[in-house]
């Protein structure tokens, strides 16, 4: 104060003072309570209400305790909508191809096959969005977002170690490690997804403590996901954590390291392309020599009987969700030949053509898969640009390291199991949540380099 100031002078200075703490502890409720939303929503989507269940949730019906619990979740995310509700504008305006592709897959409800089912995938979507949006309006950096997601991801790997020892007659099947989960391949996916994050996150952390902690939990989910004997996962997983991981870092501190990263990649297409045609190598060839199965267990049948499928309305499709949940009254495979003829219970486990792009094919045809192209490539526009970027916060680069490498592997998961926009596809559910965290970084990242020019 100065030698003229008043007593109300002393009293505005106190009152701001106040205000500036009040306005702090309440960004750090709504931190917290948005931290707590996506600790619930990501046990919810790795673990579901039936742990070790055989159900997937596809049935077309549905679940309505799964709908009661999402609807929940989107009763805690509203309020946060409105309180930070400028951000969450900004993070939609950013997030246009997504909204296309929703738009896109809403539509198909006009000519799908079964318009109730359609619906009724599409509103979880949404519901998801809404969740989605509102962790991301309010977690608006890597630091403060990966926090919960590695909190809810400790704590399932955890129980999954805990139910592999206490009960393995259960937890492992015939063909791999399911543990909590419906299948070996959902296992394989957690597993794929939490390798990634953690593998990430080791890039920003410096406290030892937490460094080697993360060090251990990475080489645990790594270990588990072996044990469920998901070659594709293991396969993609190797690529993103000690491949797109590392170069992501060094490409976005060096830019001849970029550009080489650009120049190889284009190198490898063209050696794949040069190969295909020199030694005409088929799919199957491919497929050979990449996994030392040409048929990817059996997949080839049902990709040839999905192509057939497909050829019958392939501007239009059949229906977002339309088409795999039916029996007994449908089923969009009944009518072809293969293993599954003639034998309900081998088309009981056909709920999806292992193949997502197909699966994009079969629920919109061209219609839908040309959203979908354009959201792909606005995605890695968006990655491009996040590398480009300068910043000494190591959070930021790791943040974007760990979403350029989960989007790679849910693109190359998608050609062997249905996910990318798929109901219930879980890496797909878990790409609608970090498409919106990474569009409401890179806000943050922006407006702290404006403010330091």
């Amino acid at each position: 104060m100065t030698d003229r100031a008043t007593w109300l002078d002393y009293l505005s200075e106190r009152d701001s003072r106040a205000s500036a703490r009040r306005a702090v502890a309440w960004d750090a409720y709504t931190e917290l309570a948005a931290g707590a939303l996506l600790v619930l929503t990501v046990l919810f989507l790795l673990i579901g209400l039936s742990p070790m269940s055989q159900d997937d949730g596809q049935s077309a019906g549905g679940s309505a305790m799964r709908q009661i619990v999402l609807l929940g979740l989107a009763g805690l995310a509203s309020p946060l909508i409105l309180l930070r509700f400028n951000r969450a504008l900004a993070i939609l305006a950013r997030s246009w191809a997504m909204l296309l592709v929703f738009g896109a897959l809403a539509a198909t409800a006009a000519w799908s096959a079964y318009p109730d089912v359609t619906i009724r995938r599409f509103i979880v979507y949404v519901i998801l969005l809404i969740i989605a949006l509102a962790i991301a309006s309010v977690l608006d950096s890597p630091r403060k977002y990966l926090g919960p997601v590695m909190i809810a991801f400790t704590v399932t790997l955890l129980i999954d170690y805990a139910v592999t020892v206490a009960l393995p007659g259960r937890a492992f099947t015939p063909i791999g490690l399911a543990a909590l989960h419906a299948s070996k391949n959902t296992a394989g996916m957690v597993a794929q997804m939490m390798s990634i994050v953690f593998a990430a996150a080791v890039v920003a952390e410096r406290r030892p403590f937490r460094f080697w902690g993360l060090v251990l939990l990475t080489f645990m989910a790594l270990a588990f996901l072996a044990l469920t004997l998901s070659k594709t996962s293991l396969g993609i997983t190797a690529l993103a954590v000690f491949g797109v991981i590392p170069v992501f870092v060094l490409a976005r501190q060096n830019k001849v390291i970029a550009l080489l990263v650009a120049v190889g990649l284009v190198a490898i297409v063209g050696l794949i392309v040069f190969m295909t045609g020199a030694l005409q190598l088929t799919g199957p060839d491919w497929a050979e020599l990449t996994t030392g199965d040409p048929t990817l267990t059996e997949r080839d049948q049902i990709w040839r009987a999905s192509v057939l499928h497909i050829s019958a309305h392939p501007m239009l499709g059949y229906g977002f969700g339309a088409q795999w949940s039916m029996l007994p009254i449908y089923h969009p495979l009944w009518y072809y030949a293969g293993f599954w003829t003639g034998n309900e219970e081998n088309l009981n486990i056909l709920r999806q053509s292992h193949n997502g792009y197909l699966d994009i094919m079969i629920h919109g045809g061209v219609f839908l898969a040309t959203f979908v192209a354009i959201f792909v490539i606005n995605t890695f526009w968006e990655i491009g640009t996040a590398m480009g970027k300068r910043s000494r916060d190591r959070w930021d680069i790791a943040g974007s390291a760990m979403f350029a490498a989960f989007f790679v592997s849910v693109l190359f998961s998608n050609m062997l199991e249905s996910t990318l926009f798929f109901p219930e596809g879980l890496l797909g559910q878990f790409l609608v949540l970090f498409v919106l965290a990474h569009h409401s970084w890179q806000i943050t990242a922006t407006e702290g380099a404006r403010r330091r020019r």
